[in-house]
């Protein structure tokens, strides 16, 4: 009798023990190592796998201003750039991808991780199913932490939530500032560095050691600029390039990733435009702190001043860019149509004053280009007016000289604020004093320089006189007759090249 009431002790006993293992084995969502329960200080390892682009779908973009929509995201702008050339923008998302795909389109296919750099920190905060505060470390990416960093010590057969941030630092981590902790109410305040962001549930198992595999997603947005100016001139100047609305700063909700965005109408300098000189300069990759959506809140670029083959366009600017959050992107410039010069023709023209008399003149005969001509003038003394197939480029005499007749777009005049008469220039075929364009319309536009050798600015002119639209010939003789006002000694010199468009080399 004794012998049967011990058996069933130990059954029950059996069953008991049974039911407590179980209960501390729960494996939702935790990936575990059974082998080994070596009563280390913790039992959930974090494991950094790497970075990527915040998830979700980029939006297709409808026409603007001539744009194509695109189902990968591409967006695309054509805007007028100096009379002969236009300007192509197109944004591109850079999406990185793994998979056959990534060598067909850049865009498609499955976001890959991309490594962190040695040394970044990053902070992993935990809390209950309740939202209550469990813990939170700081750790480093690929430094051999001391155990009690590589994770932390919770209860088997309980749901946790992870959280896990960084800004791309070696040095700083934000933290969070607000008492008591919660999942409802934690966040980060005034973020501006390159705020990457992590969440997920995580059933912990009481059997060996958990890992949580970390991917920090980037929640701010990259934009790298190229001016491509490939076939058509060099890129000798990109001042005061901006992209606006931004934020300087945003907090994030640890709960659910969400931004409010601090001093949202500020802009962003596009800064460090590398081999300038070139024909393809390249900015930094900037920061850029916005949920730019083109319906509510449109991004838009502006260049105060960008200067290719020569030739100034001042105020150039780009609207109703959609930029998603988290993204990188290519911002491309690209200035076309291709051309060469047909010719160029020098022409010289002198008189040496006295009595007045009648206008001196110049005829070329120029055969016919797609594009246009450029009017290069090297000396100027100090008037002068362009016939272009019987249409004269401007109402009157295009005067240099005293309050009349000319001045900079900018406000600023000749023989004032440190110019010197425009006379007392000499220019050179790189560097005219200055460029008259006629486009394939018959639109005239001026430039001049405000001191020999330096670069050309637009010019206006006066009340009183203005430019007419010719008439250019594409595929007939063009007839030029340069002009000067016989009145004292006077004198022009220069060259008129043909622009014909080209194909463009890869």
């Amino acid at each position: 009798m004794t012998k049967n009431i011990n058996t069933r002790k130990y059954n029950i006993l059996f069953i008991a023990l049974c039911i407590w293992v179980t209960s501390c084995r729960g494996t939702d969502n935790a990936i575990t190592d059974e082998n080994n329960n070596n009563g280390g200080p913790f039992n959930v390892i974090v494991n950094l796998k790497g970075a990527e682009i915040e998830e979700g779908s980029i939006a297709k973009t409808a026409a603007i201003e001539g744009s194509k929509a695109n189902v990968t995201g591409i967006q695309q702008f054509v805007v007028p750039f100096d009379g002969i050339s236009n300007a192509t923008v197109t944004l591109i998302p850079e999406r990185p991808v793994s998979g056959a795909q990534a060598s067909i389109n850049p865009v498609a296919g499955t976001p890959s991780i991309t490594e962190l750099g040695n040394n970044i920190k990053y902070n992993v905060a935990v809390y209950r199913t309740d939202g209550s505060f469990v813990d939170e470390k700081t750790f480093t990416y690929k430094t051999n932490n001391t155990n009690d960093q590589e994770g932390f010590m919770l209860n088997g057969g309980q749901t946790y939530t992870f959280v896990a941030y960084s800004v791309n630092s070696t040095s700083t981590v934000p933290a969070v500032t607000n008492t008591p902790r919660s999942l409802a109410t934690d966040k980060l305040s005034a973020v501006n560095g390159d705020l990457m962001y992590f969440k997920q549930n995580m059933m912990v198992s009481g059997n060996g050691n958990n890992y949580i595999s970390v991917v920090l997603k980037h929640k701010f947005t990259k934009i790298t600029t190229i001016i491509d100016a490939t076939g058509v001139g060099n890129v000798s100047l990109v001042n005061n390039a901006r992209i606006s609305p931004v934020g300087t700063s945003a907090d994030i909700k640890l709960s659910d990733g969400s931004l409010t965005y601090n001093a949202a109408g500020s802009s962003v300098p596009v800064v460090n435009f590398q081999t300038i000189g070139a024909q393809r300069v390249t900015s930094d990759t900037n920061l850029f702190i916005s949920n730019n959506d083109k319906n509510i809140n449109p991004a838009r670029l502006d260049i105060g001043t960008l200067i290719v083959g020569g030739t100034p366009q001042d105020n150039f600017s780009v609207n109703n860019i959609n930029i998603t959050p988290g993204n990188q992107y290519n911002l491309v410039v690209k200035l076309g149509p291709c051309r060469k010069e047909l010719y160029r023709e020098y022409f010289e023209m002198f008189y040496p004053g006295g009595s007045s008399g009648p206008p001196v003149t110049k005829t070329l005969t120029l055969a016919p280009t797609d594009l246009g001509l450029i009017f290069d003038i090297y000396n100027l003394d100090d008037s002068f007016n362009l016939t272009i197939n019987g249409i004269q480029i401007a109402q009157d005499e295009i005067h240099f000289a005293g309050s009349s007749g000319i001045v900079f777009a900018d406000g600023s005049k000749y023989e004032s604020g440190g110019i010197p008469k425009v006379w007392f220039m000499t220019g050179s075929r790189d560097k005219p004093v200055v460029r008259v364009v006629i486009n394939r319309d018959g639109k005239v536009y001026m430039y001049g320089s405000k001191a020999s050798g330096g670069r050309l600015y637009p010019l206006a002119l006066t009340p009183g006189n203005s430019f007419n639209t010719v008439t250019w010939n594409t595929t007939a003789i063009n007839t030029i007759v340069s002009q000067v006002l016989g009145t004292g000694a006077t004198l022009i010199k220069g060259d008129a090249i043909g622009i014909q468009s080209t194909p463009c080399t890869p």
